[in-house]
């Protein structure tokens, strides 16, 4: 049975499901009043509550805030977040929360299945208060509908017009605000609410503390010695979001002639030959120190990793906020996304580069398909040498040690490759209209 690409989720989504949901809208909407449910939000009135996000470990992490005020205002009450099959590995991982129910959406079988298992468990349950992270999703909104929870609070935006008889409470999604504070702006709905947006650290056990020292003494031949890590990877939801690869590989070459200590090129087991892609440009010198060690590690040791890095260099993805919530400073990448949006900028140890003179930049919140069609500019015209100085800022290296030429050339290259795309483009177009 084939694998779902998230491009056909989508479709699926809006093609089908979302006509299901404005069918609903005709019949939840009198059957709400007929039943004059008691939407009460005492203590006593609420034992059951949902926290719904699917897609995006970053996500994830971004709600930890929110899912700790809750669990503040609700101690008695028994707290559940509903993920993904694929976000398993952070979600075990949350604190304040009693159980975690999974989606598996690896296609339409597996997704029918497991979605009749979850409600059947929410029946079971019981379900108060309902939180729909999602925003566009009408596969979350028939979720949160048929758990027949009492309160089902949601987001809504003009072109979710589906939402508004299925959920009983909802709030606007602002995009050009943080994505934590929208999301405590949602339980505010409920009467929760704090200015405290710092991201709860994920756990990580002892023994995988203790296996990654032992790890760092085998590569490096001492447990103390100075390492970054750099993750050159986005997720499937969008991979316009990648810095290009020949920036990665000149940066570590650059960078490792001048720093004294080992980089690790991180990622999952499907990510490991774009790493390798990348380690194959490295020159001989900066292979002796740098790693790819994509998928070799669990993902709990990956955060012991993380968590001890002198810092973190990465593309917008999952990891970040990851790198976020265990206090390690980081350097971040951003062109389809808003720095502003996800980037956190009371954290006082991360770098977010972003170029803000490319017109359709941002643009990941607004349409389906990049109006770049893959030749991401936004990402291409981050400077490599702004990369390294915003590095070697972090890592307490001085820039005057470096010799950057090779970064101009490379950069000079890539941006003249891409104006060459673009003005064929143009011509293919012309032509076409003629």
């Amino acid at each position: 049975m084939s694998a779902l690409k998230f491009n056909q989720k989508i479709f699926l989504d809006r093609v089908v499901l979302r006509p299901i949901a404005l069918f609903l809208n005709c019949i939840v909407r009198p059957v709400g009043i007929l039943l004059n449910r008691n939407h009460d939000l005492t203590g006593i009135n609420v034992k059951t509550i949902v926290i719904a996000k699917l897609v995006g470990m970053g996500s994830i992490c971004r709600a930890t805030p929110m899912i700790r005020e809750i669990r503040n205002k609700y101690p008695h009450a028994k707290v559940v977040v509903l993920t993904s099959c694929k976000n398993r590995m952070i979600a075990e991982r949350l604190n304040n929360i009693d159980m975690v129910l999974y989606v598996d959406d690896l296609s339409i079988y597996t997704t029918i299945v497991s979605s009749l298992g979850v409600l059947f468990r929410f029946w079971q349950l019981r379900v108060d208060l309902y939180f729909d992270l999602e925003v566009y999703s009408a596969y979350s909104t028939l979720l949160a509908t048929f758990s027949l929870a009492r309160n089902r609070y949601g987001f809504y935006r003009e072109s979710t017009a589906f939402r508004l008889g299925l959920h009983t409470h909802l709030v606007y999604f602002n995009d050009n605000r943080n994505i934590s504070w929208i999301y405590m702006m949602l339980a505010k709905a409920c009467g929760v609410y704090s200015t405290n947006l710092m991201l709860d650290k994920p756990t990580i056990s002892r023994d995988d503390s203790e296996k990654i020292q032992l790890f760092l003494t085998n590569a490096s031949g001492n447990y103390n010695s100075k390492y970054i890590v750099i993750n050159p990877n986005a997720s499937e939801l969008l991979s316009e979001r990648k810095w290009p690869g020949v920036y990665f590989a000149e940066l570590i070459n650059v960078f490792s002639s001048v720093y004294e200590g080992t980089i690790f090129l991180i990622g999952s087991a499907d990510e490991f030959t774009c790493n390798a892609a990348i380690y194959e440009k490295l020159t001989e010198k900066s292979r002796a120190t740098t790693f790819n060690i994509a998928g070799k590690l669990p993902f709990g040791q990956v955060l012991s990793l993380i968590e001890h890095a002198q810092c973190m260099l990465t593309n917008d993805s999952g990891l970040f906020h990851i790198a976020l919530s265990l206090g390690t400073k980081t350097v971040s990448l951003w062109g389809p996304g808003n720095r502003s949006h996800y980037a956190d900028y009371e954290y006082v140890h991360q770098i977010a580069l972003q170029n803000n003179d490319i017109y359709c930049s941002p643009c990941i919140y607004r349409v389906d398909k990049v109006p770049c069609q893959g030749n991401n500019k936004c990402m291409q015209s981050i400077h490599p040498v702004s990369v390294l100085n915003a590095l070697s800022t972090l890592c307490s290296v001085s820039s005057d040690l470096f010799n950057t030429a090779s970064l101009e050339s490379i950069y000079k290259e890539v941006n003249a490759e891409s104006l060459n795309i673009t003005m064929t483009s143009k011509r293919l177009q012309k032509t076409a209209n003629n």
